[in-house]
């Protein structure tokens, strides 16, 4: 997958197995409402590939001249992504798919990870809007005040908001064949299903739970973003997650030339 034709970023998040509740204690109740029953288990983990545009991602599985050879930069006739179907739960029926649902997030760096030379723990806060507020409105509170206290938890190594594109099928069209099993009538009610339960998903790094929730409860941050998220979320949620770096995100632009 990191052969991908003009990836950005390359990340592979696997759910941990600890139990954030009792690692937590009271803070686990106080920041946690409404999470989905059963949400953790409908999955086990997401991958995060980085591209230019839409656009790009679309054409990431077009071959590009990535091979040394004697002529130099060749096609890889060896290269492609046939191991999907080996590591991922099948479709149903005897088709060689696998349960796909691609998904197209807007990113919102807000501070840029840090990453030292130890296992930073990750943490993905997922969260669904109060419906009583207005698309425009959660979005100015989401990223304007939330988002600027949240980036002041102390002893914060990275934080970044995500929003779901509401374009369930952004990530998926024109880039699996349009008579695939996601595009079919089970693979759509799957993916609107769980879509359904969240809206987006924040990424908080942090060198260990503790200094988590030692800055979560700092007396001069912790009731105003309790009181946000009563205002902002019907649900909000917490899971925890280890990330394998695959490729660096590199936001910056492009050069002209063939860039890995």
């Amino acid at each position: 997958s990191r052969r991908l034709r003009g990836i950005r970023g390359y990340c592979v998040n696997v759910r941990s197995n600890r139990d954030l509740g009792q690692a937590l204690g009271p803070l686990h109740d106080e920041i946690t409402r409404e999470e989905p029953s059963g949400f953790a288990e409908q999955w086990d983990g997401f991958p995060q590939v980085h591209f230019d545009s839409i656009d790009a991602w679309h054409e990431a599985t077009r071959p590009e001249p990535n091979r040394v050879g004697p002529e130099g930069l060749a096609d890889d006739p060896d290269w492609g992504l046939t191991d999907g179907p080996y590591l991922f739960e099948p479709a149903p029926g005897d088709t060689g798919e696998f349960r796909s649902h691609h998904l197209h997030m807007e990113e919102h760096v807000i501070v840029p990870v840090e990453r030292p030379e130890h296992k930073l723990v990750k943490l993905i806060q997922f969260f669904r809007r109060h419906p009583a507020i207005p698309e425009s409105a959660f979005r100015t509170g989401l990223l304007g005040r939330y988002a600027y206290l949240s980036s002041r938890l102390p002893g914060l190594r990275g934080y970044t908001v995500n929003l779901r594109d509401p374009d369930l099928e952004a990530a998926m069209r024109g880039f699996f064949p349009a008579k695939g099993w996601g595009f079919g009538a089970e693979g759509r009610a799957e993916r609107e299903a769980f879509c359904a339960l969240w809206d987006g998903a924040c990424e908080l790094y942090v060198d260990a739970l503790e200094n988590f929730a030692a800055a979560r409860t700092d007396p001069e941050l912790h009731p105003e973003l309790c009181a946000l998220e009563r205002h902002l979320f019907e649900a909000v949620w917490y899971v925890e997650v280890d990330e394998s770096v695959i490729v660096m995100p590199n936001r910056s632009p492009a050069p002209e030339f063939y860039y890995r």
